[in-house]
């Protein structure tokens, strides 16, 4: 799952709403307690009209207060308003959780609760399945999370079959007041958020959404490409006729990722037989024989072969995602400008 983070105080928001949906996003993350971001009862009705109109699934980050800020006499009645998930503050007891999980789907705190409370939870007869394991986003530098903790966290949910969610920055307009980025992991405060975002679901996170209000449709076309057709695509540097979609072979080599149904009868002469690095895009020349046409992905330090032409290189940004690549991957190469 890939969602968007929409912002009370942010003037764009329904661009941003209807931008997505049309690239078909349809998850949002929404906050109803931000201290900085006050907002009247007129306009949190409007944005939650628009994505009922849209068709947006809405994950509201409430507190205690939440009902009573839309004038609202329970958290049931939210559900008039097209709230379907509640991601839910600190301050619940369990007897709250337990009853909530009846009309909501419940997104508890990934990044603080402990395995006592989910069995606790879990004792008191609520399904897995109702429940969804949210990590914080942390808007000051230094504060994100560690990638053990976030392993060891994720080895949990695992075991009691509730989905994690977490946040990765965006790569345009970030939030303020700190605008330093909204990440789960701190390892991800910077870089591209695309390999963020493929790293966390390689890491058994089910569903990724973008912490920061401001995303390239480049981003969100990569991401929902992934998510929703398992394409991860590499930016390279090289020959145009790389760029198109792929398959890897379901072995693969130690040296060499190899791209299925890329051999030809047609000539393929000797040319730029050079030494091949990690992420050399290669294509087997007439030398060959029957391998003539066949290109791979170079993964690890490989000699000059007079057999082999490099036609292209990974490009650095997208050099990480290489270690996601699954047997049987589908990718996409597209060139970089």
């Amino acid at each position: 799952m890939i969602g968007i983070s929409i912002y009370l105080s942010d003037p764009r928001a329904e661009e941003r709403i209807i931008r997505a949906s049309a690239m078909g996003i349809k998850q949002a993350f929404t906050s109803f307690h931000i201290p900085e971001e006050p907002a009247g009862q007129e306009r949190i009705r409007q944005l939650l009209s628009l994505f009922h109109d849209e068709g947006f699934e809405v994950f509201a980050d409430v507190s205690r207060q939440t009902p009573e800020m839309l004038g609202l006499t329970c958290f049931r009645e939210m559900r008039s308003l097209g709230v379907t998930a509640l991601r839910l503050d600190d301050g619940f007891s369990r007897e709250d959780v337990e009853h909530l999980s009846h009309h909501f789907k419940l997104a508890i705190n990934a990044s603080t609760v402990r395995k006592e409370e989910v069995e606790d939870w879990l004792g008191m007869g609520i399904d897995p399945s109702a429940l969804i394991a949210w990590h914080n986003f942390y808007p000051r530098r230094e504060t994100g999370i560690s990638s053990a903790f976030f392993r060891s966290q994720q080895r949990m949910f695992d075991s009691f079959g509730i989905p994690v969610y977490a946040f990765v920055p965006g790569d345009e307009e970030q939030r303020g007041p700190l605008f330093q980025g909204l990440p789960t992991l701190e390892d991800h405060r910077h870089g591209d958020p695309y390999v963020h975002a493929a790293g966390l679901f390689h890491e058994g996170v089910r569903g990724v959404f973008i912490g920061d209000p401001g995303w390239s449709a480049e981003l969100l076309h990569h991401l929902h490409e992934l998510d929703g057709n398992g394409i991860i695509t590499l930016s390279y540097e090289g020959s145009s006729e790389v760029e198109g979609e792929y398959s890897l072979r379901p072995d693969p080599g130690r040296d060499v990722l190899r791209i299925m149904n890329t051999r030809t009868a047609a000539g393929v002469s000797p040319e730029a037989c050079i030494e091949r690095t990690p992420g050399a895009i290669t294509r087997d020349n007439d030398d060959y024989g029957r391998y003539r046409g066949e290109m791979g992905i170079v993964i690890r330090p490989l000699e000059a072969d007079p057999s082999v032409n490099v036609v292209g290189w990974v490009h650095e940004r997208h050099m990480p995602l290489l270690q996601f690549l699954k047997p049987s991957q589908r990718i996409r190469f597209k060139k970089y400008i």
